[in-house]
């Protein structure tokens, strides 16, 4: 362990007489403020970046107004040892928008140093995001983060577009808010697929996928604080499936779980080959040439530190130990250990976005066979295997996504679901009631929805552990 040591009175008097000999002591320069200069961001025209040239202090934050309206503060940036240009992003300003900005400069965390203001001017909104508007007033502080067909883009509670940036993929994209302060996003119709990491102006600043030639799954990925990732994969392997209903060589894949140390070294592997029978998925989705086994679109820390997984294919969720790789339980479909309590249809199906709500409690949308699709949360026994569904929200009038969609619970009880294909975002109090909703965007595949904080870094994420 490294240890820190308290220098004594004599000593530090003996290391300041060496210092009185021929060589005197060169004092640090005068703190020197020399520019801000304010540039577009080329991923988005309603953000700016502010570059600050200045010696001798410790960071710096900016202030942007626009005329007649009270001043907005970025967080202080740090200049980073050596330094003298500091990178500043200012966001969630308005569309074609005249603004101020004046940066303070701070030394021994006091501000030492006012700018002169410089001025920047925003753009309109592209013509691909859609125009959509917010109902309700009882909702959750923050910002809400949605994947749009064409790109991510992030929502104020009013519905004001604050972020956004252009990724067209045609069909679908999956974005999230990460732990670490970065952004992620995979497109489904990347050649080959890989997370592209983003920084908060929407830069790319890296990738990430699975190791071991494993092939990344295009859904729920986890970067915590400490930037160690949690990744989702798929294994392949050939398999005589004809005793049980299938063909002699089938094509079967099946999803691996991987965490990887933010330096790249592979720490736990997790197998669904390992853990499940093939005969756990249902007949009639083991009869083709190439057989979906689990189709895991879900992971998430539960509140004591262990995974919970989704298996799509299986209409089944799993807690695994996180340490040993043990399979603590399974909930819903052919394995199932539960009995669910107080659920009118009795089981969920297809599901998407499990997530923690609480001790022992979790939620997802259950996307079902048939019309309607619920947002719905189970309070679990582990010891009796029973799950008592205490909420349950089913959009009026009814809607269905067959695929695509997610949930996200709040520590105040909220909830928020999005309908993936049918183009609904809703977000309910604890009994599941309506408390706001996202409108304009029917038929908009909205693959995901996740609240955030703030649109800086220390603000980004729920996955944490």
């Amino acid at each position: 362990m490294f240890r820190t040591q308290t220098l004594g009175s004599s000593l530090l008097l003996s290391i300041a007489l060496a210092g009185c000999g021929d060589d005197p002591i060169t004092p640090p320069p005068a703190p020197e403020f020399r520019s801000a200069v304010a540039q577009a961001n080329p991923n988005n025209t309603i953000s700016a970046v502010l570059w600050v040239t200045a010696l001798g202090y410790d960071s710096a934050f900016v202030r942007f107004w626009r005329a007649g309206q009270m001043a907005t503060a970025t967080p202080a940036y740090a200049f980073a040892t050596g330094d003298s240009i500091l990178r500043i992003p200012v966001l969630g300003l308005d569309t074609a928008a005249a603004y101020s900005l004046e940066t303070s400069l701070l030394s021994g965390g006091q501000i030492a140093f006012v700018s002169d203001t410089a001025t920047f001017t925003t753009g309109s909104l592209p013509a691909w995001i859609p125009p959509a508007v917010a109902m309700g007033t009882d909702t959750t502080p923050g910002f809400l983060a949605l994947s749009y067909p064409d790109g991510p883009v992030i929502i104020d509670n009013t519905g004001k577009v604050v972020w956004y940036k252009h990724f067209p993929n045609g069909t679908l994209n999956s974005f999230q808010a990460h732990a670490n302060g970065r952004y992620s996003i995979l497109g489904l119709n990347d050649p080959t697929p890989v997370f592209h990491i983003l920084d908060e102006l929407g830069e790319e600043i890296g990738t990430l996928d699975c190791m071991g030639g494993l092939k990344t799954r295009f859904h729920d990925f986890m970067i915590l604080e400490n930037g160690d990732s949690w990744i989702l994969c798929d294994e392949f392997r050939t398999m005589d499936l004809s005793g049980v209903g299938g063909l002699d060589s089938v094509e079967v894949f099946a999803t691996v779980v991987q965490h990887v140390s933010a330096g790249g070294q592979l720490l736990f592997e997790w197998n669904a080959f390992d853990h499940f029978q093939i005969t756990d998925l249902p007949l009639a989705d083991r009869t083709s040439a190439a057989v979906n086994f689990t189709h895991g679109n879900g992971i998430a820390f539960d509140t004591d530190g262990n995974l919970l997984l989704s298996f799509r294919s299986l209409n089944e969720i799993t807690k695994v130990d996180v340490g040993t790789g043990q399979v603590l339980w399974r909930m819903g479909g052919l394995a199932n250990q539960f009995t669910l309590l107080n659920d009118p249809k009795g089981t969920f199906e297809m599901q998407h976005g499990v997530r923690p709500a609480g001790a022992d409690q979790i939620q997802l949308l259950d996307n079902g066979l048939v019309a309607p699709s619920r947002l719905v949360r189970y309070r679990l026994d582990p010891t009796a295997k029973t799950a008592t569904l205490v909420m349950e929200f089913i959009d009026n009038p009814a809607t269905w996504t067959r695929v695509g969609g997610s949930s996200q619970y709040y520590p105040n009880g909220h909830g928020v679901v999005s309908f993936g294909r049918a183009g609904r975002v809703v977000e309910v109090d604890g009994s599941g009631n309506p408390a706001w909703e996202l409108t304009g965007i029917d038929g908009v595949y909205v693959f995901r929805v996740q609240r955030i904080s703030s649109l800086y870094s220390p603000g980004l994420g729920e996955a944490s552990r």
